[in-house]
């Protein structure tokens, strides 16, 4: 029984959308499916396809978006893995390929339909980018193409949907094979498309521009900036509200709960586990959907285009310039991202280094120390090297792995821009709550898991003779609102006690000896452990061990309870070490989490975190024992 008459039985039909990037597969396959798309990988790799599924009549059409390809000869892992899929290689072919191709490129697209047809699969032609061709003077005759082709030729309109709906119909009951018509492309697309004058379109004025050799850098680094800073603007009211649930959920389930283990587990652990994981959503969402709109406008191709040269001479590519500038906000996006890089090893490059850039959850750290010991003017050039030491350190990492662990040669960029084009806003949202749903799932799950587990190692054991020695002092604080602020003095010392009793205090205090060529005390030992599940938690942490109390620390606002603290108890050349520790580190379990979703091995997520912590304890280490020797370790 052949393939066709299998999936007419069965009433099941896969289509394959084939095609090269930018030819619009994948508004093509939310136009036909209407439905959400289901990222699945192939079969024993890390590569994604998306599938969609839609009933047209008595049938199944099961759409499956590839990686787009330039031939049959593979250049990059996921065109291996799609023209596998397309073969049947390893498992069932399509039943039927739709071949996308770019009206506006249309001898390049031709040839690669020629070699689609020796597929011997059914074949079916979705012309796009018709109003692309026509704007350049060079109109498609559409019917002299099918003709020519032998082949069903459907125009659609990828981004409107227009003729969507006849090709859905036709994808359900085509059983033809791949045809024999075509003969040479070049000739076939001078046929059947008009060669007038060319004229200068808005993608070639806007070129013009952009790709300027001064010009152009100035505007890709506005445009980085603007993405930057949105992320950090924009995305703040909606922290700040899941911030003030979290609080609301927390007073009120504190609120009806006794002082306990119970409450504090379901407050400390639970529920501020969760609200640390849902903060990180709108950045999230915000820096996809931005990336989202520069690639699929066409602006994203030039970036690549004009980086690629900078960043190959540390063993990178321009297409790491996304993963990276996003990593400035949360690694996290910046990591999902690193997708639209098609070589396997620049990928790897990418990611691995993408947590040394100093990410907005490094700022209450940074600010706290910053304003415990160093006066302004050199707290904001301080601030700045901190983000330029991240930099430094990636490129010099990359350096190092794409010529030892990930070294097999230079690869080349060769890409074709695409022209300019409004973004399609139900692909935006898709990408957006594609990441949003992998995120919370993945990242979300493992952030909230390892904050419940610092949450036992901190609150036992619960020694009877610290409790009745603050119920003794409580006893005698005067009754009333004269004696408020002394209890919750006592509270906080109680509270500071029990922690510095705790199996968290005891690791900090073993390990103290680790991070005493850092000048660390057991206390910001503690900090430092408390924060490996996630940056926020050394904050909170630092200041119960100082007897303050569960108090919060914003970028802008450091607590000044804190900084007296630090300032009696520590030096500037420990808070500089210190600093210059969180910067390297990956502190972070959510970025692991997102590394190993990324790379479907927990090879990559623990070198990450070991080469990364390491690095982070000899910068910290270089710092407290060459200020030493300088001079520079007196308490301030």
């Amino acid at each position: 029984m052949t393939s066709t008459a299998v999936r007419q039985v069965a009433g099941l039909c896969t289509v394959a959308l084939a095609g090269r990037a930018n030819s619009g597969k994948t508004s093509l396959l939310m136009h036909l499916t209407g439905s959400p798309q289901r990222p699945v990988n192939f079969p024993g790799t890390s590569v994604e396809r998306t599938e969609c599924s839609v009933c047209v009549g008595d049938t199944t059409l099961r759409v499956v978006d590839l990686p787009g390809i330039a031939s049959l000869q593979p250049i990059s892992r996921d065109e291996a893995v799609a023209l596998d899929f397309l073969r049947g290689t390893g498992n069932a072919a399509p039943d039927v390929i739709c071949a996308v191709l770019d009206a506006s490129k249309l001898s390049i697209e031709l040839r690669l339909l020629q070699q689609l047809r020796a597929l011997g699969r059914p074949l079916v032609v979705a012309l796009t980018k018709l109003d692309v061709a026509n704007a350049e003077g060079r109109p498609v005759a559409v019917a002299s193409l099918q003709q020519a082709l032998g082949l069903p030729v459907l125009p659609v309109n990828a981004l409107t949907g227009a003729g969507c709906e006849a090709l859905r119909l036709l994808l359900a009951r085509v059983t033809t094979g791949s045809g024999s018509g075509g003969g040479d492309a070049d000739a076939l697309a001078a046929s059947v498309q008009s060669q007038g004058p060319s004229r200068r379109t808005w993608t070639d004025r806007l070129d013009a521009v952009l790709l300027h050799r001064v010009v152009g850098p100035l505007c890709l680094l506005l445009v980085l900036l603007g993405t930057f800073q949105l992320v950090f603007t924009v995305a703040q009211p909606f922290m700040e509200v899941i911030k003030a649930g979290q609080d609301q959920v927390a007073g009120l389930v504190g609120g009806l709960l006794p002082p306990g283990a119970l409450r504090s587990f379901l407050v400390d652990g639970l529920i501020n586990g969760l609200g640390t994981a849902l903060v990180f959503a709108p950045q999230i969402a915000l820096l996809i959907a931005l990336v989202t709109v520069l690639e699929s406008s066409g602006y994203m191709a030039r970036a690549v285009f004009l980086l690629d040269r900078l960043l190959r001479k540390v063993g990178l590519t321009g297409k790491s310039v996304v993963p990276l500038s996003s990593s400035f906000a949360c690694a996290i996006p910046g990591i999902l991202s690193s997708r639209i890089i098609t070589d396997e090893r620049d990928r790897l490059a990418t990611i691995v280094v993408a947590p040394l850039m100093s990410c907005s959850a490094r700022l209450p750290v940074y600010v706290v120390l910053l304003a415990a010991f160093f006066p302004p003017q050199r707290a904001g050039l301080l601030l700045f090297l901190l983000y330029l030491l991240g930099v430094v350190a990636a490129a010099a990492v990359a350096f190092v792995l794409r010529r030892t662990l990930l070294r097999g040669g230079s690869s080349l960029l060769a890409m074709e821009l695409p022209v300019y084009q409004r973004p399609s806003w139900r692909v935006v949202w898709s990408q957006v709550s594609a990441a949003v749903r992998s995120f919370l799932s993945t990242a979300g799950t493992v952030i909230l898991a390892a904050t419940v587990v610092v949450w036992g190692l901190s609150y036992y054991p619960r020694p009877q003779a610290v409790h009745a020695r603050f119920d003794s002092a409580r006893a005698a604080v005067p009754a009333g609102a004269a004696g408020e602020l002394q209890r919750q003095q006592v509270d906080n010392q109680e509270a500071a006690a029990y922690l510095e009793q705790s199996w968290l205090a005891g690791l900090g205090k073993a390990i103290q000896p680790v991070f005493a060529p850092a000048g660390f005390d057991w206390r910001l030992t503690v900090g430092v452990l408390a924060a490996f599940p996630a940056r926020e938690l050394v904050i909170p942490t630092l200041s119960t061990l100082y007897s303050l109390g569960p108090i919060e620390t914003d970028r802008d606002h450091p607590n000044p309870s804190l900084v007296m603290e630090l300032r009696q108890t520590t030096t500037s050349l420990v808070a500089l070490g210190m600093m210059a520790f969180f910067a390297l580190c990956s502190q972070c379990a959510s970025t692991l989490a997102a590394i190993r979703r990324e790379t479907h091995s927990w090879k990559w997520p623990l070198f990450t975190f070991g080469y990364m912590t390491v690095l982070a304890w000899l910068a910290a280490v270089g710092i407290y024992q060459l200020g030493s020797l300088l001079g520079y370790g007196a308490p301030s």
